[in-house]
């Protein structure tokens, strides 16, 4: 005797593991039928159902310490005022990465299908506004000072000092550049198929 088939929103499509940092608990992601979860430990933490997805959002952001790779993926999925996060790179332990690109697109691309029904979803590229505004304004503030420590040097005669205050004012001003507040730039689902 066979046993019933499983009802499609009983049926797990997809698992991913989840480890940002050597000090927060694994977390499993669990793709179903009909919904996308957070659990740590055997506890559900977040549940996004697919109906009430909102927004899909991929960006590229630093590596932890330690890791091989310059840069790692951030998938970010939000609905009902919350998120559900994972990345491409999983924390192994002090200073040890796993880069897990592999899983992570295969994971992504099962999203993508999940959702491909959906015409209201915005699938964003880029780091969110409030991620931006945290590295933007500590380096404007950075780059600042700088410019404020080279000017004062110069006109007190302090060349080396002037010197240390257009680097900071250069590294400052470029990580500005860099994380500066811009437009969500949309992209298509369709090209991670």
């Amino acid at each position: 005797m066979t046993s019933p088939p499983k009802s499609p929103r009983k049926r797990i499509r997809a698992r991913l593991e989840d480890c940002r940092s050597v000090f927060s608990p694994r977390r499993e992601i669990t793709l179903w039928a009909d919904r996308l979860e957070e659990s740590a430990e055997g506890t559900l933490l977040k549940r996004i159902a697919f109906e009430d997805v909102e927004e899909v959002r991929l960006s590229v952001e630093p590596s932890g310490i330690g890791s091989s790779e310059p840069a790692q993926i951030i998938c970010r999925v939000s609905g009902k005022k919350r998120t559900i996060g994972f990345s491409s790179q999983l924390s192994k332990g002090l200073l040890k990465w796993e880069n897990r690109a592999d899983q992570f697109a295969f994971f992504l691309r099962d999203i993508h299908e999940a959702l491909n029904k959906r015409t209201d979803v915005r699938y964003i590229e880029g780091a969110p506004a409030t991620a931006r505004l945290k590295a933007f304004l500590p380096s404007l503030l950075i780059g600042l000072a700088g410019a404020g420590l080279a000017l004062w040097a110069l006109l007190a005669g302090q060349i080396i000092t002037a010197l240390i205050g257009l680097v900071l004012a250069v590294a400052g001003g470029y990580s500005a550049w860099v994380f500066r507040p811009v437009a969500d730039k949309l992209y298509d689902p369709k090209k991670f198929g």
